[in-house]
């Protein structure tokens, strides 16, 4: 092999920090506060220096920085199955905000088991991230509970703790099932259903109890024959569509537990000769991209799950900043909002109310 010569040598080392300062003619000090998006620096300034950034391809030394710092550069981020629609995003938000940040993500998908939940939190500690993010965790009170109140920060998404402080993002799953239920009255639907998700756990039950109170609010009355639980997937939500249809109750309409659910809601009505909306009209929670390429497309709930991600890292960087001191159960609450389509209105053309 032959040697490079200095020359050669000089012009394949990778760009540094004093390279980058030296062609934007400014100090090491401003393009560490560019980078850092920390301190004044004059729109001009900051223009220049990342136009020189990109143009010399410089990558910050994220490792050397946390050595200097005593503070990763990464933070952790807990799914409970990245197959779900809800998720993947969530996860989209919260890359894309971090990595502004100058940030990276890691990214533990525990596929519903709590064994692995609580694997995946000993190793993002082990990797000393910057603050953790945990998505509707399964675990409990107690074993989340130490998790909050680590060493590093924690911000916690649709899920609450009693009595601990914690910084909370929270969807409103009760206002999102009322909202369904109100539509399909609207609708002239009198004898409105349920598919729900087996198993107990608090979104269930908020969307549950947003289901009664807007049959009740109504003035209809709430029957546990029109309720059916099921694995929240699409064959769980076929396995609820027809489980309420062999008790040959009167159904006119079905508000489902999730996105997933509904679809198969909709494969059993298309199997079994249901019109949708004439026969039965339905409605889905979650507002995945997969509701608008359904046949009939899905009216659905949509929660804005990529603000959810980007809040999420916005409050847990605030927490770094902050070294934890504002961990003072702060709630921030992530509104959903009807879109209607053809399952329920019986139009193609897509509306949101």
């Amino acid at each position: 092999m032959d040697d490079l010569d200095g020359t050669e040598r000089e012009r394949k080392r990778p760009p540094t920090l004093r390279d980058v300062a030296e062609v934007a003619q400014v100090s090491k000090q401003t393009i560490s506060r560019v980078i850092n998006n920390k301190g004044e620096v004059h729109p001009a300034t900051r223009k220049r220096v990342l136009e020189v950034i990109r143009e010399m391809g410089y990558q910050p030394n994220v490792f050397a920085r946390s050595l200097v710092t005593n503070r990763s550069s990464a933070i952790g981020l807990i799914l409970p199955d990245i197959s779900q629609p809800f998720y993947p995003e969530i996860a989209r938000g919260v890359e894309d905000k971090a990595q502004a940040a100058g940030y990276s993500v890691f990214l533990c998908n525990v596929a519903g088991s709590i064994e692995r939940e609580l694997q995946s939190l000993d190793r993002l500690r082990g990797h000393r991230t910057a603050g953790l993010i945990i998505c509707n965790s399964r675990l409990t009170d107690e074993e989340l509970a130490k998790a909050v109140e680590g060493p590093s920060p924690v911000v916690l998404v649709n899920r609450r703790l009693e009595g601990v402080s914690s910084t909370v993002i929270w969807t409103g799953y009760y206002s999102g099932s009322l909202l369904a239920v109100n539509h399909l009255i609207s609708l002239g639907r009198t004898k409105i259903a349920y598919l729900g998700m087996a198993g107990e756990n608090r979104f269930q039950t908020e969307k549950l109890e947003g289901y009664r109170d807007g049959l009740r609010q109504a003035g209809l009355p709430f029957q546990a024959a029109q309720v059916e639980l099921a694995p929240s997937t699409l064959q769980g939500g076929f396995q609820a569509m027809q489980a309420l249809f062999e008790k040959r109750i009167e159904v006119d309409a079905v508000c489902v537990f999730n996105d997933h659910m509904a679809v198969g809601a909709l494969r059993f009505a298309a199997v079994h000769g249901l019109k949708v909306p004439e026969d039965v009209a339905i409605i889905g929670f979650g507002g995945s991209e997969i509701t608008a390429m359904t046949a009939p497309s899905l009216s659905t709930i949509s929660v804005p799950l990529y603000d959810i991600g980007a809040t999420a890292v916005a409050k847990l960087l605030d927490l770094i900043e902050s070294g934890n001191e504002g961990n003072q159960q702060q709630q921030v609450h992530a509104q959903p909002r009807l879109v209607i389509r053809a399952s329920t209105s019986g139009f193609e053309s897509e509306s949101i109310a």
